[in-house]
């Protein structure tokens, strides 16, 4: 039976609302969204300052499917970009319009909206851009069949998507599945797994956890599939619950060697709906290219 779009609306609420618990400032003062970024971008997500092309869509017009506070979309605004944003639920997008009203920037369109039945015209958008969010809709194919459809012919998507890392096995199945004894508690239902440990306050109505062969079969509407996997997390890249942290030698081994690409937790999934030229050999672009 299909998930009720309901349940997962009234789930992603209040105490569920990502990167609200980044920073104890006034909430919704320019404080405290001045401090969510921070930690954002140099703790949790690093990353999404490169691989995130916040910069590079200057005068294109961008959506973000799944605002949460609008911690990204306001990335996008600040480098120029026409900035639209769709959550499913109303605090989100609340939250999103006080954080550009603090922040003095300029967007086009905020609204409530479902990421399986987007609330726009057919090849409208340069950069459609959704982080985390799609992996918890009841139909992910439709979620992705919407994006393809709403993304201009010569369009890209930016989509994070969750991947089985090393919290993932040694967690979710080592210590949740089988030290705990869910998998026989739960009659080999790992899905049941997945969604009671994800999240901040876990018990999440839905949690696909993807792997690649997945992520392309999603995306074989696009002509260009890049799939990027990256992030170690806490304990590497951060303190849980403000627990420990591993001395920063260990993860500078493991970002050194690349084994986020490996054992990361993160799918950075960069797709086009036109085909990127394919390379040339070495041979030719040393003898026979000028």
């Amino acid at each position: 039976m299909k998930l009720d779009i309901k349940v997962i609306k009234n789930y992603w609420n209040e105490n569920n609302i990502p990167q609200t618990w980044y920073s104890s400032k006034k909430k919704l003062s320019l404080e405290f969204f001045n401090e969510v970024e921070k930690e954002r971008y140099n703790k949790y997500y690093p990353y999404l300052l490169d691989l995130g092309e916040f910069q590079n869509h200057f005068g294109e017009e961008v959506l973000e499917i799944g605002t949460g506070m609008g911690t990204d979309l306001i990335q996008f605004a600040k480098n120029g970009s026409k900035v639209y944003g769709i959550d499913l639920n109303e605090d989100q997008i609340a939250i999103t319009k006080k954080f550009f009203e603090a922040k003095k920037l300029n967007y086009e369109d905020l609204k409530i909206g479902n990421a399986e039945s987007l609330p726009y015209e057919d090849k409208k958008f340069d950069l459609v851009y959704s982080f985390g969010v799609i992996h918890h809709t009841a139909d992910i194919n439709k979620a992705v069949s919407e994006i393809f459809r709403v993304l201009k012919d010569d369009g890209n998507a930016i989509i994070m998507l969750y991947a089985k890392g090393w919290k993932h096995y040694f967690k979710r199945i080592f210590i949740h599945g089988i030290l705990k004894m869910k998998i026989l508690r739960y009659k080999f239902n790992f899905q049941r797994i997945f969604n009671e440990v994800s999240e901040v306050n876990g018990n999440s109505p839905q949690t696909l956890i993807l792997n690649k062969k997945k992520i392309r079969e999603l995306f074989k509407e696009f002509k260009n599939v890049q799939i990027h996997k990256t992030r170690l997390g806490e304990f590497f890249d951060y303190k849980p619950y403000q627990t420990i942290k591993f001395p920063k030698f260990i993860s500078f081994l493991l970002y050194g060697f690349g084994l986020e690409s490996i054992i990361g937790e993160n799918y950075l999934v960069k797709v086009s709906k036109t085909k990127i030229k394919s390379s040339d050999s070495l041979f030719n672009v040393i003898f026979k290219h000028y």
